[in-house]
């Protein structure tokens, strides 16, 4: 069993995830709903250079900051913090079961991909009406007639109104976002390897240097040899690996998994801006087909404007433009950067705790 602090690899990475969908969730709403406003904007045809400011100063005035900016938080927090941690339980749970690389003992791109696609999938379903509820409530004010009142009340409406289908709405472009955090996590996840691999190999040749005074060892194939790759990950000829062990430099051996707070950032954030701007288009149509319906004169109602996927593609395309397919991308940038700095910083930190305070697997 390998280490953990739980019992379960898994079970550690969701509660790693979990924390850290809480934290920057919290922090950063107020942008997340400025961004969703943007998106269901269509009268606007392009965004507006400054538009975020004044939307947050307009916001704060008008509704103020807890009905204001932080309407919509509670859906929005519970949509969050079950999706980081049920998508971080299924993505190592998933990579759990695959086969690794015989040769370098880890998965490939593709494998990472994959676990991160069906993750995403099944996450997207459980959680979409998380999603449709912060999306009506951050498009709507609370004293708006109909609006909803908390994630409970929007809940039980949205089924007595428009059935289960409508917890619904938008999923299809929400399972096209699957490849969002596809490439994010294939992109960090390759830079993470990249990173502690040159680590690996920096300390490696810092260690044999103070060892043998030089950075070459002659390989061999003998029991001590290959006792000494399997612990150091360079193979080492009899007499050299002895001294080792004399020197008691192993028990010195650093977790090289574990890089700095300044690398986890920058890998996250490499990560989610090639992320967000391969697909950020799904955002904007997944928000629009969640869209409250409008009430009618007479006490009816209709339904949202668009029929289905296709619909509000070619409605946003004939009347808004490419940069219809955008809006919002500004408050999005501004909040996913922090955001998932925050995320991934707690997420690992949390990960490491687990590591260094693990209570099962420690006899391996």
């Amino acid at each position: 069993m390998p280490k953990s602090y739980t019992g379960s690899v898994a079970t550690d990475q969701a509660l790693a995830g979990f924390t850290g969908g809480a934290v920057s969730t919290i922090f950063l709403h107020p942008l997340d709903l400025i961004k969703t406003r943007f998106q269901v904007n269509a009268a606007q045809k392009a965004p507006r250079l400054g538009g975020t400011l004044r939307s947050f100063q307009e916001i704060y005035r008008g509704e103020g900051f807890r009905h204001g900016l932080y309407r919509g938080l509670t859906p929005n927090f519970a949509g969050a913090t079950v999706s980081w941690g049920l998508y971080f339980y299924l993505y190592a749970g998933i990579k759990a079961r695959m086969p690794v690389d015989p040769e370098t003992g880890r998965l490939g791109p593709s494998q990472h991909m994959a676990a991160s696609m069906l993750g995403g999938a099944l996450t997207a379903v459980v959680t979409n009406p998380f999603w449709v509820i912060k999306t009506r409530m951050c498009t709507t004010k609370k004293t708006s007639p109909g609006s909803y009142q908390s994630l409970f009340q929007g809940l039980t409406t949205l089924v007595k109104t428009e059935g289960i289908q409508g917890l619904y709405r938008g999923i299809v472009p929400a399972l096209f976002g699957v490849s969002h955090g596809a490439v994010q996590f294939v992109a960090y996840e390759q830079l993470k390897y990249w990173r502690q691999e040159a680590k690996k190999k920096r300390w490696e040749k810092n260690f044999l240097e103070e060892i043998r005074g030089q950075a070459n060892v002659p390989l061999s194939s003998t029991p001590a040899a290959m006792e000494s790759s399997e612990v150091t990950g360079v193979s080492m000829d009899p007499k050299t690996y002895e001294k080792l062990r004399e020197t008691r430099l192993l028990e010195q051996k650093p977790d090289w998994e574990t890089l700095s707070t300044v690398e986890y950032l920058c890998m996250a954030a490499s990560s989610k801006v090639a992320a967000t701007v391969a697909t950020y288009p799904y955002q904007v149509l997944r928000s629009r087909l969640q869209m409250m319906s409008t009430p009618q004169p007479n006490g009816g109602a209709v339904t949202t404007p668009y029929t289905g996927v296709m619909d509000c593609v070619r409605k946003i395309k004939r009347a808004e433009g490419f940069l219809g397919f955008y809006k919002g991308v500004a408050p999005n940038v501004i909040r996913v950067l922090p955001g998932t700095c925050i995320t991934f910083l707690v997420y690992e930190t949390v990960s490491a705790w687990c590591r260094q305070h693990a209570r099962y697997g420690l006899d391996e």
